[in-house]
């Protein structure tokens, strides 16, 4: 039996034939070229994404959001420590304050009363992690509160390309949201990242921040833009995907809707296999309501025995995930943590964390094949 790997980069041939068709064709490798326009162009088509920059990451889309808000020195940043780092040092190199909020226990994602709990006067940005592609299910009423209290809300949708909340795809809700195009996730150019801006004040300025500070795409592409030449107007960086990357991704966004139909019977044959037998072993973590890009399936052990059990997969040849370091116990996000922080639920819910295979190269015969070792270990111990 072959080793079942957690994640197997999406492959295709005609996604390969059209990096091959951009190499033979002697364009610029740097663009914009056809394939970011055609990306962009089907982003508003399915999702409605209006004004959008195609990233070298999920985390360079977070750090131009950080850019673009001009924090200061004693405001804060919260987000849920059970994320990924990078939404934290983004806002900390800025020389902002982050504070950290707790999980729920079934759900990974902080419960709207504990964001609550959390603000204060000095609260500028909210950061909501859409765990595991799905949203926390007061997204709605988050995003209304937040502009009551003219508080900045983010979506950190690395994984949640293709997912809804409710009838509106995520990305839609906050003020910015970014994606990713890693290879671990649904749709990836190897590298990369999208962000979405929704919040139109924001929109030149973030031409700007993405274009290395310059005004350049205001010179090359506004015939009415007063200025010949483009020069340094804000402080940026080099965000830009190039076009080499989006030449991988850009039949892949054509084929949303196929690949994420695949992902469906993956899960859906795990969730019909823990079905017929499981009881007290584990959980599973947030079951979709919406529509869904099906791209985890993570359970939650009962007990702290991890260890353990990634141990006798990997025997079997089985290679799960653990998932995330919670920030606040990580040894720079020890560094942010205020004095009589009290994280309960992420310490108790940290240990128990498991993500099981889910990619498009996985077969459904596999999926049974983990069932089965699942069901073989809990019998066993």
């Amino acid at each position: 039996m072959r080793t079942i790997l957690f994640n197997s980069p999406l492959r295709s041939r005609k996604y390969i034939k059209n990096v091959k068709k951009l190499l033979d064709s002697n364009k610029s490798l740097h663009g914009p070229g056809k394939n970011i326009f055609n990306i962009k162009k089907n982003l508003k088509s399915k999702f409605g994404f209006d004004h959008v920059h195609l990233t070298t990451s999920c985390t360079a889309s977070m750090e131009i959001c950080a850019l673009l808000l001009n924090l200061k020195k004693n405001d804060e940043v919260l987000i849920p420590s059970y994320g990924y780092n990078t939404s934290a040092s983004s806002f900390v190199r800025t020389g902002c304050k982050i504070k950290y909020c707790d999980i729920e226990k079934t759900k990974l994602m902080p419960s709207f009363e504990q964001i609550k709990k959390k603000i204060n006067k000095k609260t500028k940005v909210i950061v909501v992690f859409h765990m595991q592609g799905l949203a926390v299910d007061y997204l709605d009423q988050l995003q209304k509160y937040c502009k009551t209290q003219k508080i900045y809300l983010i979506e950190d949708a690395a994984q949640a390309l293709g997912s809804y909340h409710k009838k509106k795809p995520l990305g839609s809700y906050g003020d910015f949201a970014c994606f990713s195009f890693h290879e671990t996730k649904n749709f990836h150019s190897g590298m990369g990242g999208l962000l979405v801006i929704n919040n139109k004040k924001f929109k030149r300025k973030s031409d700007l921040v993405f274009d290395k500070g310059t005004d350049r795409t205001l010179v090359v592409s506004n015939p009415n833009y007063f200025k010949k030449y483009y020069s340094w107007v804000e402080i940026g960086s080099c965000f830009r995907m190039p076009e080499l990357n989006a030449s991988y991704l850009s039949f892949q966004i054509n084929d949303i809707e196929k690949l994420i139909k695949y992902r469906s019977l993956l899960y859906k044959r795990y969730i019909k296999n823990f079905s017929n037998w499981l009881k007290d072993e584990f959980n599973i973590c947030n079951k979709p309501t919406y529509k869904y890009n099906y791209h985890q399936l993570t359970i939650i052990l009962k007990k702290r025995e991890r260890e353990k059990f990634l141990k006798f997969l990997k025997k079997n040849k089985i290679i799960a995930f653990i998932g995330l370091e919670a920030l606040h116990l990580s040894k720079m996000g020890k560094k942010f943590l205020p004095k009589n922080t009290k994280l309960k639920n992420t310490d108790d819910i940290i240990k128990k964390i498991v993500r099981l295979p889910i990619h498009n190269n996985l077969k459904l015969k596999e999926v049974d094949i983990i069932c089965d070792k699942i069901k073989e270990y809990f019998k066993v111990y």
